[in-house]
């Protein structure tokens, strides 16, 4: 009897060992399946990766606090929805309140800023201190176009002021550009490029954590090569290249290595960390610049992911996100 109550205990410790064997083993697969095919869905998407440097001109949803002022309880990227409870609409709208007003009359004015709401009270005087505007226009890179619907996917990060992380757009618009001007980045400055509008190729509302997104109207890719979107175990540590457009207006191929992978399991932020080798981008751009961001990356005949983030006291470094993530969302 006790040699058979001894028995049973054994096979039971012997199958409670199997039971968390096959558990850990089933988890370390999943969560292998889950990072080696983040979307199934996006792995047959073929995209043309493009590199041109953008003009971004949009007009916002809200007007927002454009600089900052010694004393004011407002700062920088707070939008402005409504004065004395009469909804701001646009800058018109704003500049006929103020002008019903005296300069010491107080105002009760709704603010969001981030993800909150509450109101400020002020008075005309104050408010008219700051600089308020729903406008806004800058420089990115044109990340892809797909030409099976003719979307397109550029910056790949948000479009953010101040603590408008992730600005409304009511219309906004992409242009190409000539005459690029390139200040060039060195240890503890960002550069930027600047450059000349030429023609409008797109329209966009949709501001994402991942860049903008939208349809492209006048730009012809016939001629350029499309590639598919990796998944993201096929990124690999080493060589890659991106492509952007150079001071002739010509898009061009530009060396980087990819010195870092984080295994993301959902949309994330800095998937790659990666390195400019480039002699002659660096010799141009000293590194990655403001204007870069959205610069589409290659590896192994496969669109990777895009240029997001420079490192500031080391511009020849940066991060790029996935491709999948400017997809998705």
């Amino acid at each position: 009897m006790i040699f058979k109550i001894s028995t049973t205990k054994n096979q039971n410790l012997i199958k409670l060992k199997f039971i968390l064997i096959v558990s850990f083993l089933l988890y370390f697969f999943s969560n292998s399946l889950i990072y080696a095919h983040s979307n199934p869905k996006f792995d047959s998407i073929y995209l043309v990766p493009i590199g041109n440097v953008l003009q971004i001109d949009a007009e916002l949803k809200n007007i927002i606090v454009r600089n900052y002022v010694e004393g004011s309880p407002f700062t920088l990227g707070d939008a402005i929805l409504s004065i004395n409870d009469t909804y701001i609409n646009n800058y018109g709208d704003f500049s006929d309140i103020l002008s019903t007003l005296s300069p010491t009359d107080k105002m009760s004015v709704l603010v969001r800023r981030g993800d909150h709401r509450f109101t400020l009270e002020t008075n005309k005087e104050e408010l008219e201190k700051i600089n308020f505007n729903n406008l806004l226009c800058g420089f990115a890179t044109l990340t892809y176009i797909n030409p099976s619907n003719g979307e397109f996917g550029a910056v790949a990060h948000p479009i953010s002021v101040g603590t408008s992380k992730k600005i409304s757009i009511k219309n906004g618009h992409i242009s190409t550009t000539t005459d690029l001007n390139i200040q060039k980045s060195s240890s503890g400055t960002v550069g930027s490029i600047n450059a000349k509008r030429k023609d409008t190729i797109g329209q966009f509302t949709s501001n994402t954590d991942f860049g903008i997104k939208g349809k492209i109207v006048n730009f012809d890719t016939s001629n350029l090569k499309s590639y598919k979107t990796a998944s993201l175990d096929e990124v690999k540590l080493g060589k890659a290249e991106i492509i952007l457009q150079t001071n002739s207006s010509n898009c061009k191929k530009f060396d980087i290595q990819i010195i870092d992978i984080q295994k993301q399991r959902h949309p994330q932020s800095k998937t790659f960390k990666i390195k400019i080798t480039d002699k002659d981008l660096l010799m141009q751009s000293g590194g990655i610049v403001q204007g870069m961001s959205g610069t589409p990356i290659i590896q192994n005949n496969k669109i990777i992911g895009a240029i997001s983030h420079a490192v500031e006291n080391d511009p020849t470094l940066g991060y790029a996100v996935f491709i999948q993530w400017m997809l998705e969302n």
